[in-house]
């Protein structure tokens, strides 16, 4: 029999199990699929966003109780997670946002490391082991599918949500704490591209730019991101839309929003129809189409001042004061509805969980079951685009694998 049966080879899982491990538990790691870290290795397009310069900043953690998040990110803070990985040998360097990467620009060899230390210290290491069931008898049983049995004095499920489906990720680890007495808040795909009603939006398909996008939280308070915005042929993309939906996904539970796009960030209207009227003067012959060469793509301004109903043909020197104003308000505003997310394969984290009121956010053991812990994606806790999951998982694993609970 084991001290500690860890339930999931991911992030958090790997984490919990080198603490337990290094505290003279004699720890089992129970993976499903035949590697490790599987989300570790596609993250950052294959290089790891593993953590962000801003991670301790409690704002960029959402669920339905937010501040749970709060005594694991004090307990391990940034400064924790660079000491960690710096003690395995791995580098960072700093990109835009804050983000934090190896310098190797590899993922694999954020898994090659943690893999490492966990054999150092002793961990034992089982890929290809699906559990299906749990059960408490005196000690932890879990059951995997082949038939083989591990028992334990205490469990930390740290199998993840449904996020990235392909890699074989489900609710399975989920559904064993709600036979145990949990619950569970609502499952949405977070960090996730958005669908949209918008017909017209095809025409823009595969249109990129830099722009500022906002939506009025249900509280009336505008959330704002700028970055990359990607139009798609079902809605919209990039990394202003994969941010924003980590708040805005729960919010279409209601109906769809509106979101709105400045095409020129920080720039008032009143600007742009300042800068409209320059250009103008200056080129007064020029089409409405023509007069933004060099201002705004054409395969983003032709589609969409024909979409607004102006005539592209019409020269600019024609063009009166009112509609000058009422143009540079849609280049600062222009309102595109989204009505949900794209399913759990397109998302890169899970909104939802298990409900956090269930468990103790001073050692992440269940209220209800003693000796059973949980760490990362499962719980309801998630973060902003940018590695403030990956802090998340390193600082809920950590308290996990400490065992200072029962």
């Amino acid at each position: 029999m084991r001290d500690t049966i860890v339930v999931g080879g991911g992030a958090a899982g790997m984490m919990a199990a080198i603490v337990a491990a290094e505290a003279g538990e004699r720890v089992v790691l129970l993976e499903g699929s035949g590697k490790l870290g599987r989300k570790i290795l596609i993250s950052g397009n294959g290089r790891c966003n593993l953590t962000n310069m801003g991670a301790d900043d409690l704002r960029h953690y959402h669920g339905t109780h937010p501040h749970f998040a709060r005594t694991a990110l004090d307990q391990f803070h940034l400064e924790d997670t660079l000491s960690f990985f710096g003690d395995l040998g791995l580098e960072f360097r700093e990109e835009k946002r804050r983000r934090l990467f190896p310098m190797s620009d590899q993922a694999q060899s954020v898994v090659d490391l943690l893999e490492d230390r966990m054999r150092g210290c002793g961990v034992e290491i089982e890929t290809a082991t699906k559990i299906i069931k749990m059960e408490r008898d005196g000690c932890f049983v879990v059951w995997a599918t082949d038939g083989r049995r591990f028992e334990g004095e205490r469990v930390i499920l740290a199998s993840g949500g449904m996020s990235l489906a392909r890699l074989g990720a489900d609710r399975t680890g989920m559904d064993m704490a709600v036979a145990s007495g949990h619950r569970l808040t609502p499952l949405e795909p977070g960090l996730v591209p958005l669908i949209s009603p918008e017909k017209y939006l095809a025409r823009l398909q595969g249109v990129k730019l830099r722009a500022e996008v906002s939506f009025a939280s249900a509280g009336g308070r505008r959330i704002s991101d700028t970055d990359d915005l990607l139009i798609a042929k079902y809605g919209v993309s990039g990394f202003t839309i994969l941010n924003l939906s980590a708040r805005l996904v729960p919010q279409l539970r209601g109906g769809p929003v509106e979101l709105r796009v400045n095409l020129f960030p920080n720039q008032s209207p009143e600007a742009i129809s300042e800068k409209l009227q320059q250009r103008w003067q200056r080129h007064p012959h020029r089409t409405l189409a023509l007069s933004f060469a060099g201002l705004l793509s054409a395969k983003l301004v032709r589609p969409l001042l024909r979409h607004w109903g102006y005539d592209l043909e019409r020269p600019v020197g024609k063009i009166d004061k009112k509609t000058r104003w009422h143009l540079a308000q849609q280049l600062t505003s222009w309102p595109i509805s989204v009505s949900g997310p794209r399913p759990f394969d397109y998302a890169e984290v899970t909104i939802g969980g298990i409900n956090t009121a269930d468990i103790n956010p001073d050692t992440m053991e269940s209220h209800l079951v003693p000796g059973l812990y949980f760490a990362g994606e499962m719980v309801d806790i998630h973060a902003d685009l940018g590695g403030f999951n990956f802090q998340w998982a390193w600082a809920s694993g950590v308290m996990a694998g400490r065992r200072r609970g029962s």
